[in-house]
């Protein structure tokens, strides 16, 4: 039952209840039929007592035995519609006054059973029935008349007539149950087409119902979950709304990033194509601006790389050429400012670290660059890498004025405007990873400080 699903359950618990209840009605009436019976055999003792002991009380008053036995004998051998089988006349201290039988093998005269002043005791081994009552209510020592009368018929009569209410009150119960079972289907079957509905896999939505019941709390319940089925519907639709919203800002986002990772190099490319057109005819400046291009592409190069990695997670783990590569990629941009860039790698000799190369260098490589913006000409900009068991911190030291307050906002994660682009990849970028970023005031400048999880993975080949 329990593996059974609830709208299957619930009609078979009806059936089995009415099954139950037949059954308790069918007991009670085989139990009255056999208490009938049982009365009308005491009954029909009582009256063939009665006439017979009317015939044998003046023998029994004189104590005439013969004359006790001849009475006994012409009632022994005249009978209508009642057979007699035994007759007895019994003390008042139990024996027998005056016994005849019809039959020798008839069972004996059960003299502990006569206690009472009049009785019946069925005896189903013989097919009869005991039956006895005293001569005289009002001189109970002239003896107790017993009489063992033949009731095989209504033994018989009775076990048919039980076996007929059995086989109609169990064909009437099995019929009832078909019947309950059937009902109980039928009014289930509302709630049976919504678990169905509810039922319904992941590929298939939910559909309404058609309220077409009289019941007002089916009805009730049916446009309730009509209008539960209407919100999820709605709210998919909202939701494949908002999904393709998102993905359209993250491209834009994306598109944003890389175009102002590339702008940097772009101006330095072009200043370098301006110097050549200018002052191409001296091999000097030529060398030098072919020198400064060669580097801006290279630049450009990383930048691309950087991006791929950086949307491509897990391609590469971070090594210490990967942190050297910075040196390369802010070349022009410091070159063009007039700024010395310094880069210092601690840890990192011949190991890769459990990072993504392309993100961390994304990471360094803006605030490398927003450093050098915020350096006046001849001044230094210190990075330092270091590489521990179980984190990697990175060092940007400049010598400016300190953040401005567009790209404090932008390094805490709040909205950001063209200027603080950069810095805020690098938040992302930071919380991605679940590094921590800390940003100091110093004496001669601002020395922001990035600290990844992530030790030494394997050893470099």
């Amino acid at each position: 039952m329990p593996r059974l699903p609830l709208t299957a359950r619930i009609p078979l618990a009806v059936s089995l209840l009415f099954l139950v209840i037949s059954a308790a009605l069918i007991s009670l009436a085989l139990h009255g039929v056999s208490r009938q019976f049982d009365r009308q055999v005491a009954n029909l003792g009582q009256v063939y007592l009665d006439g017979l002991s009317a015939a044998i009380l003046p023998s029994v008053r004189t104590g005439d035995r013969e004359q006790m036995v001849e009475v006994l004998n012409r009632a022994l051998d005249t009978h209508l519609g009642v057979v007699d089988r035994t007759l007895a006349v019994v003390t008042e201290d139990h024996r027998l006054l005056a016994h005849v039988a019809r039959y020798p093998e008839v069972e004996p005269v059960p003299l502990a059973s006569f206690a009472e002043a009049s009785g019946t005791l069925v005896s189903p081994r013989s097919e009869g029935v005991w039956t006895w009552r005293l001569l005289d209510d009002q001189r109970p020592a002239l003896g107790t008349l017993v009489a063992n009368l033949d009731v095989s018929d209504f033994l018989r009569q009775r076990e048919e007539l039980a076996l007929e209410l059995g086989l109609v009150g169990l064909a009437i119960s099995l019929i009832g149950a078909v019947l309950c079972y059937g009902m109980a289907r039928r009014l289930q079957r509302p709630i049976i087409s919504l678990t169905e509905a509810l039922r319904a896999g992941p590929e298939d939505r939910l559909r309404t119902m058609r309220v077409d019941t009289t019941d007002p709390e089916l009805r009730e319940l049916l446009s309730a979950y009509n209008w539960m089925a209407e919100s999820v519907v709605q709210r998919e639709a909202l939701t494949e709304r908002n999904a393709r919203i998102e993905r359209e800002a993250v491209l834009g986002r994306m598109s944003a990033a890389l175009a102002h990772e590339v702008r940097n190099p772009l101006g330095g490319l072009r200043t370098a194509v301006q110097t050549l057109r200018q002052f191409g005819e001296r091999a000097e400046v030529r060398a030098e601006s072919l020198g400064f291009i060669e580097r801006g592409v290279e630049a450009l190069q990383a930048v691309v790389d950087a991006s791929l990695r950086t949307f491509r997670p897990g391609i590469a783990q971070l090594h210490e050429a990967d942190i050297a590569d910075i040196r390369l990629m802010v070349g022009a941009q410091a070159s063009r400012g007039g700024v010395r860039v310094e880069l210092h790698c601690e840890g990192m000799h011949e190991q890769r670290l459990a990072l993504p190369a392309g993100a961390v260098r994304q990471v360094l490589l803006n605030l490398v660059l927003n450093a050098i913006q915020a350096s006046p000409p001849g001044e230094l900009v210190l990075v330092f890498a270091r590489a521990r068991r179980d984190a990697l911190t990175l060092h940007v030291a400049d010598s400016g004025t300190g953040l401005p307050p567009a790209a404090r906002r932008a390094l805490t994660g709040g909205p950001t405007d063209g200027d603080g682009m950069g810095l805020g990849i690098v938040a992302d970028l930071i919380k991605t990873m679940q590094g921590r970023l800390r940003v100091t005031r110093t004496a001669k400048g601002t020395r922001i400080s990035v600290r990844l999880p992530g030790g030494p993975r394997e050893e470099a080949s």
